[in-house]
């Protein structure tokens, strides 16, 4: 029996087509709503943790998840084409001892499978404009539809990194934007390295990260002006499938709840791709949130989630500024990096914990 809360989701990413996934097994059967009419073929997100394998686990969707993507065992850390240092996945306590290779529009199509065969709306095509108190519930008015017909008792701000429900609610979106921009590739590639496994180069300049998604198909990002021209030695370029440029920013939301009202994903938080923890943090936002909606709880979300957030997110700054930062502390770091082979054995463990969602 279907509970008599209502509840929108704004937003049908990752994040909100598993905040319904979660909220639909506890007993809800929320709307979900998105300006977009289609999935999105281009996304920045491409790994899966451990972690979200193990929350998707009795939905049945890891099995499908792990028969679609491609199991990445290991990251290589190089100072330009000098090998420092492999970061083995499989070390890991963990039943999946790996990051799932699987882009964004992928993990998207396989959730909307799930949630349309349990009959949950999916309204695209229709813009948030904005919300309205009524009595104890939120009336939300659509861009050219006017007001939707049914008021909710819940919102979902599940409407990524510009979120209109973040905005309108007034909750600060506190840290740093930096101006420095990064360049993306969706390229094919014939290298000279392990196609199975990612790698990390590191520059004077900055640093990139080389992963690939399918066949010859590889994922190369970083701040290093005219990426491609970094490449390994040898490296034979073919089409260009995606390119884009994009700027780092790392955020926290000050608040994730007011009232009954609900910050996840990009809505919440915002950081580099280094760290793949962005996509995953906000299916375990979605899956924690809806078990304290469920339980009455909701007022206590922030207190739970933020410090982790907040924890998380200078982590990667730390590890990106390491990577790419202009500081001269960066830049020793990436110049020194072959020296300091003697504290990787300590170091490195709770990075790929940190990187595989395994360090809470």
């Amino acid at each position: 029996m279907k509970k008599k809360k209502e509840i929108a989701i704004i937003g049908a990413g990752p994040s909100g087509l598993s905040m319904a996934l979660f909220l639909n097994e506890l007993g809800y059967n929320p709307i979900l709503f998105d300006r977009k009419n289609i999935i999105s073929k281009y996304s920045k997100a491409l790994g899966v943790n451990p972690r979200t394998l193990e929350l998707m686990k009795p939905f049945g969707l890891t099995t499908k998840f792990l028969k679609n993507g491609r199991r990445m065992t290991a990251i290589n850390l190089w100072k330009g084409d000098q090998h420092i240092y492999k970061n083995d996945f499989s070390k890991v306590n963990s039943e999946f001892p790996f990051m799932l290779i699987q882009p964004q529009k992928e993990s998207e199509e396989i959730l909307l499978e799930e949630i349309q065969s349990r009959g949950i709306q999916v309204e695209y095509d229709s813009e948030f404009v904005k919300y309205t108190k009524v009595d104890s519930k939120y009336a939300i008015t659509l861009k050219d539809k006017n007001q939707f017909s049914k008021n909710f008792d819940f919102l979902i701000g599940a409407d990524g990194g510009h979120s209109q429900i973040r905005k309108q609610t007034n909750i600060r979106y506190k840290g740093y934007r930096y101006d420095e921009a990064w360049e993306l590739f969706d390229i094919e590639l014939e290298m000279n390295v392990n196609s199975e496994e990612g790698h990390i180069r590191l520059f004077p300049d900055g640093g990139m990260i080389m992963i690939r998604l399918h066949e010859n198909i590889w994922r190369i990002a970083g701040n290093l002006n005219s990426i491609l021209n970094y490449l390994p030695k040898k490296s034979v370029i073919g089409k260009i499938h995606w390119e884009s440029k994009f700027r780092i920013n790392h955020k926290v939301a000050q608040n994730l709840v007011k009232e009954n009202i609900v910050l996840i994903g990009d809505a919440a938080h915002l950081h580099s791709p280094v760290g793949a923890r962005g996509m995953n943090l906000g299916i375990e936002d979605a899956f924690i949130s809806s078990k304290l909606i469920n339980e009455d709880r909701i007022d206590e979300y922030t207190g739970i989630r933020k410090p982790y957030l907040e924890s998380t997110v200078k982590r990667i700054n730390n590890i990106t500024m390491g990577m790419a930062g202009n500081s001269t502390i960066s830049k020793i770091i990436r110049s020194q990096i072959g020296n300091m082979k003697p504290i990787f054995p300590i170091v490195m463990p709770r990075v790929r914990n940190f990187v595989l969602g395994i360090d809470k």
